[in-house]
């Protein structure tokens, strides 16, 4: 039973449930130490959370989405886990130019992307290509406190059915957006 999930804003989630976006960009949480992010698990549920989110630091289309459940939201009792991913790709990020070249790609602004690249002692930011995929039945879970912090990766307590979850791209679609993110990056 998969029980690893990956906190991220809510709007992103939003976003590669909907097929918009394959791509998750990460630098660390303070609570992740020196060594700051590492890919702890090769497939994972989206674990949205509000936390740090801000609708400045994504696209104004993704801010013209902005609803009540990827904006501030109740998330101190329940969290409803829908989606989960698989990681097909993994490269670092080292200089601008490449976030410039992903724009289109996924929903943060660049702004917020270079801030997160320069910050701390590396520049570098992880950029995780995925296979989002839809559990049959969303999955509310209780807030318990070890979700809670400046970290990537929790373990729930409640996990979602992956039986028949069905991936929020076709095939064909996901190797479209596969193909065009890495002619871009390249």
């Amino acid at each position: 039973m998969l029980e690893a999930a990956f906190k991220e804003w809510a709007i992103i989630v939003e976003s590669l449930g909907r097929g918009d976006q394959i791509l998750i960009m990460r630098k660390g949480g303070l609570d992740e130490g020196p060594r700051g992010f590492e890919i702890q698990h090769a497939r994972f549920w989206l674990f949205p959370t509000a936390y740090h989110q801000q609708r400045d630091q994504v696209t104004s289309e993704a801010a013209a989405r902005w609803t009540e459940e990827s904006g501030e939201n109740n998330q101190d009792q329940t969290v409803l886990v829908r989606y989960g991913c698989e990681i097909v790709r993994h490269f670092e990020l080292t200089r601008p130019e490449q976030i410039t070249a992903l724009r289109g790609h996924h929903v943060w602004s660049d702004k917020t992307l270079l801030q997160r690249m320069t910050w701390g002692n590396r520049d570098c930011l992880h950029a995780l290509v995925v296979r989002t995929f839809e559990a049959r039945k969303p999955c509310e879970i209780p807030m318990h406190g070890d979700y809670g912090g400046c970290k990537s990766w929790i373990h729930l307590h409640t996990v979602p059915d992956e039986q028949n979850a069905r991936p929020v791209l076709n095939t064909d679609g996901f190797e479209q957006k596969l193909l065009s993110l890495m002619q871009a990056i390249s």
